[in-house]
């Protein structure tokens, strides 16, 4: 297995995650681990990363050695962001922590940063225009995307964390993120996509409150309306308070509410309706190549590194035959997944095509997307009910998508073996 890590040595955490590379632009995450470092805390006003925090930061360092040793991983990037740009001893920081892990830190630049962030967003979301931003603890990134590829990157040091700490209230804030992003070039963009720990973080809450039932949040695009009301409601709550909430959590607690604020500001600049959330970010962006400008391949990928993952041939006649009798991609993109359980061995490939979708992140769609296709699987082996409906935040209605389903139910036992 082709195992590689991305270190992501950030302002308010240190996060590792390990890979397995199929194409140039596809993996599949093996799992991750982090900590809330707070390697940032202090650096804002040209001072120094803290000795506590450094020697924090080899404890975590020293962990993720171990575990990167003990799953044979050779191919490790460690990245350095904001806190190591920021403050004056980040060189000499960065040879020490080096040190520690055994690999070399890398201290990437702002720009770097934000192309990376937009890439991991851009090969695994189907937009096509508009702007993609990573917000993280120390800095916020922007970059313009046109036609799939990425333009100029824009960097500021709008950072949730550093926010809280240079500003007393809100009020202060809102002046600092203007000050910054009314300098950006006008252009009102059709998808305003974003990503980082926050930004999760307030997708995880919002979707929890719209009664979604998915575990992951890559996809799911949230109302300006709701961010609004969301920031109204977290400015008159403490950090106690907030952290008690679902999908926030204690650590989040200190930085979320001045997320909602750029945020916010963000989605008033740009006139945005809505805005997506990206879970691929730097690290993700650290594992591809380029942008893949096809939005039919880039899906296509994705679904084959979903059947190899499995050891199971692409079945692309399977997803074609069902598209072209239903007149509905989704439908071919169900019979693909259901068919791969079936070859794996799976009792009921329908069942398992439903839950995996709720539970794991699958790259290419939209989260709507995603729960049509969930239900697709469902109707497959029972009578859907509109609260099924509901509950994946679909537009349609149960009886329709029976019918639906019926035809992929049809296609995978009719060609058990593919088609030819």
């Amino acid at each position: 297995m082709d195992q590689k890590a991305v270190i992501d040595l950030g302002y308010n955490s240190i996060r590792l995650s390990v890979f397995q590379q199929f194409s140039e632009n596809t993996f599949r995450t093996l799992g991750s681990m982090k900590d809330f470092t707070r390697l940032g805390d202090g650096v804002d006003e040209g001072g120094e990363i803290k000795e506590e925090k450094i020697v924090e930061a080899e404890r975590v360092l020293a962990k993720f050695r171990y575990v990167l040793r003990k799953r044979g991983v050779e191919t490790v990037y460690p990245l350095g962001t904001s806190a190591f740009r920021l403050s004056r001893n980040g060189e000499e920081v960065a040879k020490r922590l080096s040190k520690s892990l055994g690999w070399d830190v890398n201290i990437v630049s702002g720009e770097e940063e934000g192309r990376l962030a937009a890439l991991g967003s851009i090969n695994s979301l189907p937009i096509t225009d508009g702007v993609v931003f990573e917000l993280g603890g120390g800095s916020l990134e922007l970059i313009y995307v046109r036609g799939r590829e990425m333009g100029k990157v824009f960097h500021f040091p709008l950072g949730a964390l550093r926010l809280r700490k240079a500003f007393k209230n809100e009020e202060e804030m809102r002046k600092e993120i203007r000050g910054y992003l009314y300098s950006l070039p006008s252009w009102l963009p059709p998808t305003l996509v974003g990503s980082g720990g926050n930004v999760r973080s307030i997708g995880r809450f919002l979707m929890r409150m719209a009664g979604i039932k998915f575990r992951h949040v890559h996809g799911f695009q949230i109302p300006s309306t709701q961010v609004r009301s969301l920031g109204k409601s977290l400015w008159a709550m403490s950090d106690e308070e907030i952290a008690k909430l679902p999908g926030i959590g204690v650590e989040r607690s200190v930085t979320v509410k001045t997320a909602v604020l750029v945020i916010e500001e963000l989605l008033n600049l740009f006139d945005a309706p809505t805005m997506i959330i990206s879970e691929f970010g730097m690290r993700e962006g650290k594992m591809m190549e380029r942008e893949e400008l096809s939005l039919t391949r880039l899906r296509e990928s994705w679904l084959e590194t979903f059947s190899q993952s499995f050891g199971i041939p692409s079945p692309e006649g399977i997803r074609l035959e069902a598209e072209k009798l239903t007149g509905s991609e989704l439908a071919g993109i169900s019979a693909y997944i259901s068919h791969v359980f079936m070859e794996s061995g799976w009792e009921d490939p329908f069942n398992a095509c439903y839950k995996y979708l709720q539970e794991s992140l699958f790259p290419g769609f939209l989260k709507r997307d995603l729960g049509y296709v969930s239900l697709i699987c469902k109707g497959a082996n029972e009578k859907l009910k509109k609260k099924d409906v509901q509950r994946f935040g679909v537009d349609g209605k149960p009886d329709k998508i029976e019918e639906i389903s019926k035809v992929v139910r049809l296609v995978i036992k009719r060609y058990p073996l593919g088609v030819y």
